[in-house]
């Protein structure tokens, strides 16, 4: 029998660790706590309607992407937002397809995927040195966050 907790290794491809380290659950950040969320997610996945196994499918299609943007030197706030909603707004759709009230279900189901780009969106305007690989999108997007906020 196990103890409380145990400890695991394992030996991952970088594929399946850029997958791994893609999970945004939960405010999953260390290794552990992803492979906590990925265990959670698979727990939950009963049926085809289920929003975790649509995330992994999802999540299994951006993977090849995900993994060339994480071989490459340079990092960005934005790209790894919008391929975070991509993501996860795939699942949603997926989810919500058949069901009867098709935009409310979805609207519901995107929600906190929309906060989350959102918040990363406000940091790249509010961060002194934001993570972009080109200066001139903090100035953009801080340009036109404050053109819709002041109309």
């Amino acid at each position: 029998m196990l103890n409380k907790t145990q400890s695991i290794s394992a030996r991952l491809s970088a594929d399946d660790y850029a997958y791994l380290m893609s999970i945004d659950r939960n405010g999953a950040v260390t290794q552990s706590e992803k492979i906590r969320e990925l265990i959670a997610m698979a727990r939950e996945s009963v049926g085809v309607e289920s929003f975790p196994r649509a995330y992994i499918a999802s999540g299994e299609t951006m993977l090849p992407i995900k993994a060339r943007y994480a071989d490459e030197n340079h990092r960005s706030l934005l790209v790894e937002a919008l391929l975070e909603i991509v993501t996860e707004g795939a699942a949603a759709i997926q989810v919500c397809a058949d069901q009867e009230d098709f935009a409310p279900a979805l609207e519901q189901k995107l929600l906190p995927a929309a906060e989350a780009f959102l918040e990363k969106i406000l940091l790249l305007a509010v961060q002194q040195d934001p993570r972009v690989i080109d200066p001139k999108v903090k100035q953009k997007i801080q340009q036109r966050l404050d053109g819709l906020l002041n109309r």
